[in-house]
């Protein structure tokens, strides 16, 4: 995983919230428009982005391999 500064980690954190923001929209007890649908799309997107181009999620659990000596 990668290290990330202080600006990048404070940015994931937002996106993340806003993603939870959706997530919850979705969960009222009115039914989701399409705005709120896209608004869900969009935030995954970002994090999914943001996540990606920082080695985060998915591609940081991928075995790394062990340097000689090391365990």
């Amino acid at each position: 995983m990668s290290k990330l500064t202080e600006r990048e980690y404070e940015e994931y954190i937002l996106l993340l919230r806003a993603w939870v923001d959706a997530e919850r929209a979705l969960d009222s007890p009115v039914t989701p428009d399409a705005e709120v649908q896209e608004r869900v799309r969009t935030t995954r997107a970002a994090v999914q982005g943001f996540r990606s181009r920082y080695g985060l999620g998915e591609a940081a659990m991928e075995p790394q391999p062990i340097a000689e000596g090391k365990r």
